[in-house]
């Protein structure tokens, strides 16, 4: 009996010192076999960089065990940046008198870190012998300003919070930062255009914060002009409760553009301060459905566009709207009419 415990306790000291062996072997890789991005993450002002390394017997298990990492990595950076973020905005509302706003913020943040960065990419990848195993090495890349687009998209989904997060300093950061993005050959964001409206005799571009006076009270056929395209207000009616702004944009470049519309962002207020949100953007044959937070189209130069903005439940003691505002999601511009007639239909 002293024989076979002694036998056994030899065989499980072999087994615990080749064990030992083996992870001082997997220690061993050399020096240079550890490529340079690995041993020095690459930075960049739009791009978060992440590396890793995994080990196993299998070649596509190590790759994968390491790109797991790395994408991990950029997750927990990407929810430090968007803390960062909300840190801005408690700041600006007060922690105390919002902490609905904050949750949803938070709320928010955890949903865009566990599932956006499905866009993130495997840009380096080495592998190397490490004694019975297989190291993978991986570097993986991720543009903040498609995981900042994604928190945007997400944020406006609640009409609540879009619009209190809208009015701070923060909001305007982000929405700065999603235009770069969106448009990376604009080193700047345009400065937030207001545009008020102007009639079919005098048209004007609108450029700072501070709201051109109408010279005329006629509601029809106001013009705005934003960039490269004018908005011509045709006429707004309201059948069942249901208001529709009929509208003609204009691409007035020599190229191809796309208009981006935020339909969270796009509004009108009646007499009594009341606010409705859009419900149904229409630009030429295309339609919001719903659940979508922007509209996208292409603009032909001097092809004018049919465009239409549905409200719906309205107060039917509506007689007429004090401001109707689209919102660009480019730029986060604001093209404002003011003091528009409503045509009611029986």
């Amino acid at each position: 009996m002293k024989r076979i415990i002694i036998t056994l306790s030899v065989l499980l000291l072999v087994f615990s010192l080749s064990a030992c062996g083996g992870s001082k072997e997997l220690a061993k890789t050399d020096t240079g076999d550890i490529p340079e991005w690995y041993l020095t993450t690459p930075t960049a002002t739009d791009y978060i960089f992440e590396a890793a390394s995994a080990t196993s017997r299998d070649m596509d298990l190590a790759i994968t065990k390491a790109s797991t990492e790395a994408r991990a990595k950029i997750a927990r950076t990407m929810e430090v940046k968007i803390n960062s973020m909300q840190k801005k905005f408690e700041e600006e509302v007060g922690e105390g008198e919002n902490s609905e706003y904050l949750s949803q913020f938070t709320q928010a943040t955890k949903t865009i870190v566990s599932t956006e960065l499905s866009g993130s990419q495997i840009t380096q990848k080495k592998l190397v012998k490490d004694g019975s195993n297989w190291r993978a090495y991986v570097l993986a890349k991720y543009p903040i300003g498609a995981a900042q687009q994604a928190f945007l998209n997400k944020i406006s989904n609640n009409n609540n919070l879009y619009t209190r997060f809208r009015s701070t300093e923060a909001f305007a950061e982000l929405e700065n930062d999603v235009y770069k993005y969106e448009n990376p050959d604009q080193t700047q964001a345009p400065a937030t255009i207001t545009a008020a409206a102007v009639t079919t005799a005098a048209v004007a571009d609108v450029t700072s914060n501070e709201d051109a006076t109408p010279t005329t009270t006629d509601p029809k056929n106001q013009i705005v002009n934003l960039n490269d395209f004018s908005f011509e207000l045709i006429s707004c009616k309201m059948e069942n409760r249901t208001v529709t702004c009929s509208l003609v944009i204009k691409n007035n470049s020599e190229n191809d553009l796309t208009l981006r519309v935020g339909i969270n962002g796009t509004k009108i207020f009646n007499e009594s301060g009341s606010e409705f949100t859009a419900n149904t953007i229409k630009l030429a044959n295309s339609s919001s459905q719903k659940g979508w937070t922007r509209i996208e189209k292409q603009i032909v130069p001097g092809v004018p566009t049919p465009a239409e903005f549905l409200f719906e439940h309205v107060s039917s003691k509506t007689d007429a709207i004090s401001l109707f505002s689209i919102f660009i999601l480019d730029g986060s511009h604001e093209v404002k009419f003011r003091e528009v007639a409503i045509d009611k239909i029986n």
